[in-house]
Parts: C-alpha cells; sequence; structure tokens
C-alpha cells in the first residue's frame, strides 16, 4: 500500500500544534472531521482500493497525525484517484465539517465543566462517614444464605 499525506486539516485552516495543550484529544477530532469531509467531497468509488486513513507520525516534540489517503500502487485507477486526491483536497471546511467541529468542541467543554464540578462537590454521605454502616450483620444481609426459624 502507498500513502499521500494529506494534512491534519485542509491548507487554509489552523489546527492543533504538536506539544500544546490538549494536542492528543483535539488533533484526533480535527483529523476525523477532516477525513470525514474527504468522504463526502471526493467520495472514493465503489471497488477502488483506496482508502482515507488518520496516521500518526513521529516528530520531536511528540507525534503528530495527518489524514492520508491509501491507495494500491498496483492498481493504475487506484494511483491515478489518489494524485486526484492529492490535488483537489480543499482549502476550507465545508459546512458539515464547521457544524461537526462546534459540536464536538462545545461537548468538549460540557464534559470539561462536569468533570470540574465533579472534582469539587463532595457526596453529602462521603462528608460524613461517621453515618455509614461500618459492617451489615449477617442477619440483615441479602447475600447470606439463612435457613428459616422454627421453635
Amino acid at each position: 500500500m502507498e500513502y499521500i499525506e494529506l494534512g491534519p486539516v485542509p491548507a487554509g485552516e489552523p489546527c492543533a500544534q504538536v506539544g500544546t495543550d490538549n494536542y492528543l484529544a483535539r488533533s484526533m477530532r480535527e483529523c476525523e472531521v477532516f477525513r470525514r469531509m474527504l468522504e463526502r467531497v471526493l467520495p472514493i468509488p465503489e471497488g477502488l482500493p483506496v482508502k482515507y486513513v488518520v496516521r500518526s507520525h513521529p516528530h520531536d516534540f511528540g507525534t503528530y497525525r495527518e489524514v492520508s489517503v491509501r491507495y494500491s500502487g498496483d492498481d493504475a485507477a487506484a494511483c491515478n484517484f489518489a494524485f486526484q486526491v492529492e490535488s483537489s483536497v480543499p482549502d476550507v471546511w465545508d459546512p458539515v465539517a464547521q457544524q461537526e467541529l462546534a459540536d464536538l468542541q462545545r461537548r468538549q467543554v460540557e464534559l470539561q465543566a462536569v468533570s470540574a464540578t465533579a472534582a469539587t462537590v463532595e457526596p453529602a454521605d462521603r462528608a460524613q462517614s461517621d453515618c455509614m454502616p461500618q459492617r451489615v450483620p449477617a442477619d440483615v444481609r441479602h447475600d447470606v444464605l439463612r435457613s428459616p426459624v422454627t421453635n
């Protein structure tokens, strides 16, 4: 299989930078949205041994990601299509990708807010540990097999 690197995002758009905070999550999100956008705007003809993939590469400051078009070098139609893709990659996000990125960013902010809130709020039962029973008597536990009382 052969690969042509297409970039982490459309060339005219800003992207996550290796070594910055939250790079891993942000770059994966951007690459996945870019990959799906390419599948929409430059669809792969059925039966062609070609696929859009996200690949990781080592770098001095860490690992970076890019979207690539993977194709069979033995298939002339696949080669032609891959090189057509390389020369036709859009420079900007399409409206669907813009909405998807906005939704994913909003979800990330919500998750961070929930995590921050959960870390600062202590449940009442944990705050008053002396109210928690230390041991449940065997005669009230449901996991202990009890024989019926006979008199």
